[in-house]
């Protein structure tokens, strides 16, 4: 029986002959893991295994795996059989097919790990497909591709030194360990990722059990939280999986729930876009692609990971990240992707709204909201998110310094600018970016160019309170936000020595509303003179606080009293 090729591991080559007839010193090297929890002898049945059946391709840089010289499909059968029962018992069983090899013939070996230890990916590229269990073809597509160390730009020397050692010990300890997400992304751009999370088959038991500086947190899917000095977090998950498949006819898809482990396969496939879903191997250096993230990461476009439509209904959130990806890092979404964006629109609304807040703050802090906001509002979903900012910046501003156009671009243009550089700004201010051309809009339908204090306060109630809301933002924010638009106001005049002008200096809104007034004058080139003598005084003020704080007494620190001698 003539058995073709099942599959092909890209990988770097290390050897030069035609046929591999001994062990490579590394396996690593060629692609493959040990997936036990515990530590093996140098040779396994799994190495008996796939020694046997690893050829060369010929003229190209890969191995693939085909049957062997003298091994009939019986034997191939006898020896996975063998091995599934190890992998499920943790016991060696004796190996008929090399009798003479005492590394094989030892019975059991040491004992398994606990099943709150034990792996939960269990997965190999090929004893565990069920095709080649079967004995049928396999497809390219069920082994991932893998780029060598070679191939890729990611170096050890870029990577945190504290995410390194959880991936070496999770990968010492017999468990997977890749970065996974984000950080493999953006090394791969040659971007500094923001943070770095690793995945891993290890159960979050086991990760706690390896570092005493754990905490799982989560009620429904525990995550392992690593902690350092400085407050630092490296993020461990367990590979998970898509929950059971549902009918894509069904009205409702909303994913409710994101809890079961799976292999580190199944946990690419759940991600959201391609180019999230690329794993960094620590063992040996290469990055696994399941999805095609690589591909579309050169070519630098968006694209989800399966029906963009129902990956979309399944997490409306999605949508915004697609927008912010391609704003972030200047790639382009698929005509699928986009169309499906247009079609679910408004199913944003069944998301639920601490995450679309998170979206929102993330865009306005990465010093791309320019262009993020530009094309939610190009794909609709800012007229679901926000309303009343899209109803009114479809009019004509007249506060615009050229007049064709809306301050509230110019001011996203300034505040981008400021991000990029590292300015910090508190909540506040951010998102009073929002409701700014809404209260002036309001203002002018009332005919009011500088209201008085007591005609603002309930015209920001009626407009911030119910946006807050919505957004689930937190009351002290909501507070801050309706106090810096009240001072603000106030700003446009020059600052004197009256008590009036003392007072406003003195408000705990009065830093946010210097910020919002700065801004302003950023984008429209009027009151920048203003801003300097508000920071002035801002400085004077924060000196003359200093002045009335109450002193500190510090006290000398009592002695241990001696041992009273006896009399």
């Amino acid at each position: 029986m003539d058995w073709p090729n099942v599959a092909v591991v890209p990988v770097s080559d290390p050897y030069s002959p035609t046929k591999i007839s001994s062990p490579p010193p590394r396996r690593q090297a060629i692609g493959i893991e040990t997936t036990a929890a515990i530590r093996r002898p140098a040779r396994s049945t799994r190495d008996f295994i796939l020694e046997s059946l690893l050829v060369e391709s010929p003229g190209r840089t890969a191995y693939s795996f085909a049957q062997p010289e003298g091994k009939s499909k019986p034997q191939f059968d006898q020896a996975v059989e063998l091995q599934l029962r190890f992998d499920a018992d943790g016991t060696r069983p004796t190996n008929a097919l090399a009798p003479g090899d005492p590394q094989l013939q030892r019975g059991a070996g040491p004992p398994g790990p606990t099943p709150a230890e034990r792996p939960l990916d269990s997965e190999s590229p090929i004893l565990t497909s069920p095709a080649v269990e079967a004995g049928a073809d396999v497809s390219p597509e069920v082994l991932p591709r893998i780029r060598p160390r070679s191939g890729h730009p990611i170096s050890r020397s870029r990577i945190d030194p504290d995410a390194l050692k959880v991936l070496y010990r999770l990968r010492t300890s017999g468990y997977k360990a890749y970065l996974v997400g984000g950080s493999v992304r953006d090394l791969l751009l040659g971007r500094t990722p923001k943070d770095f999370d690793i995945g891993t088959n290890a159960p979050p038991q086991a990760v706690r059990r390896l570092f005493r500086n754990c905490r799982l947190i989560g009620r429904r899917f525990r995550l392992a939280h690593i902690l350092f000095a400085g407050g630092k977090v490296v993020e461990v998950a367990t590979f998970r999986r898509r929950p059971e498949p549902l009918d894509p006819e069904a009205p409702e898809l909303l994913m409710t729930s994101d809890n079961v482990f799976g292999t580190a396969r199944e946990d690419a496939l759940r991600r959201d876009f391609t180019i999230n879903g690329l794993f960094y191997n620590i063992a040996d250096f290469s990055v696994i692609d399941y999805v095609g993230g690589l591909e579309d990461l050169d070519a630098g476009v968006i694209r989800t990971i399966g029906d963009p439509d129902i990956r979309f209904r399944e997490d409306p959130v999605r949508m915004m990240r697609a927008v912010e990806f391609a704003s972030r890092l200047g790639f382009a979404i698929t005509p699928d992707t986009y169309e499906a964006i247009l079609d679910h629109r408004k199913e944003i609304a069944k998301s639920a709204p601490p995450r679309v807040t998170e979206e929102i703050s993330g865009s306005l802090r990465g010093g791309h909201a320019l262009p993020t906001f530009l094309l939610m509002r190009e794909v609709g979903l800012l007229d679901v998110l926000l309303p009343e900012l899209a109803h009114v910046l479809r009019e004509i501003d007249p506060d615009h310094p050229q007049g064709t156009g809306h301050l509230f671009w110019s001011l996203l243009d300034v505040l981008d600018a400021e991000r990029r550089r590292g300015r910090p700004f508190d909540d506040a201010v951010l998102f009073s970016l929002f409701f700014l051309p809404v209260v002036r809009s309001r203002l002018r339908e009332l005919r009011v160019s500088d209201p008085e204090p007591g005609r603002l306060v309930p015209i920001l109630e009626d407009i911030v309170t119910p946006v807050s809301i919505r957004m689930s933002l937190p009351n002290a924010v909501s507070h801050r936000i309706k106090s810096a638009l009240a001072t603000v106001g106030r700003l446009s005049h020059r600052p004197d020595d009256r008590v009036a002008t003392r007072r406003i200096a003195f408000r705990e809104a009065f830093p946010m509303a210097l910020d919002l007034f700065e801004l302003n004058a950023m984008a429209t080139g009027r009151g920048e003179e203003l801003v300097r003598e508000w920071r002035a005084l801002e400085e004077r003020t924060k000196k003359a606080r200093k002045a009335l704080a109450p002193p500190t007494v510090s006290r000398p620190r009592r002695g241990r009293r001696g041992r009273r001698r006896q009399p």
